[in-house]
This record gives structure tokens, C-alpha cells and sequence, in this order.
């Protein structure tokens, strides 16, 4: 993993007004949900999940626990936490892509 982009990612989603992350979330959403088909969702949500799993480990937390201490402020700045949040969020999109699409 290119650790470097990651960050750098990572801070620009950070400087983004609340507008501008709702309108990055959305282009990013329509972009998986027009081009994802059932296998690559699949796999998609398998890597992910494997992602996930790292972060639980290294934290002793659940992703679910997780999101929900993150987004309600109770954690701190660190690069793994917003790592770790976009890929949770990029994860329940994926789940949701299937669900809404009768994919399963």
C-alpha cells in the first residue's frame, strides 16, 4: 500500500468543507454503483474486509464500535482512524450497493 498517498488523501479529505465531502462522497458513490458488478462487489467487500480486520486487530475495536466512537468525536486525530473510517464507509457502501440492487 502506497502509505504516502494514503496521507496525502487523507489530508485533503480533512481541509474539504462538509459540502465539498457530501459532493466527493456522491461522485465517488455513483462512480462504484454505476461499474461494480456482483463479483467485483464481492471482492470488493472481501479486500475491504480484510482492511477492516487489520484495523480491529491493531485496536481491539469492532469497524462498527469504531465508526460510531469516530464520528461522534470520542477518538483522536490519528491518520489510521481516518484511513480506517473511509474504508468502513467505502465497505457499508458496498453492502448497500448489493442490498439496494438485490445482489445477494
Amino acid at each position: 500500500m502506497n502509505t504516502q498517498l494514503v496521507e496525502s488523501i487523507a489530508q485533503i479529505i480533512l481541509s474539504l468543507s462538509p459540502a465539498e465531502r457530501q459532493l466527493l462522497e456522491s461522485k465517488v458513490n455513483h462512480v462504484k454503483s454505476s461499474s461494480l458488478s456482483v463479483n467485483s462487489t464481492q471482492q470488493d467487500i472481501s479486500d475491504l474486509e480484510q482492511r477492516l480486520k487489520k484495523f480491529e486487530t491493531k485496536y481491539k475495536m469492532p469497524s462498527s464500535e469504531f465508526y460510531q466512537k469516530f464520528q461522534a468525536g470520542k477518538l483522536g486525530d490519528e491518520i489510521d482512524f481516518f484511513e480506517w473510517s473511509v474504508f468502513y464507509e467505502m465497505w457499508a457502501n458496498a453492502q448497500q450497493h448489493i442490498h439496494n440492487n438485490n445482489l445477494i
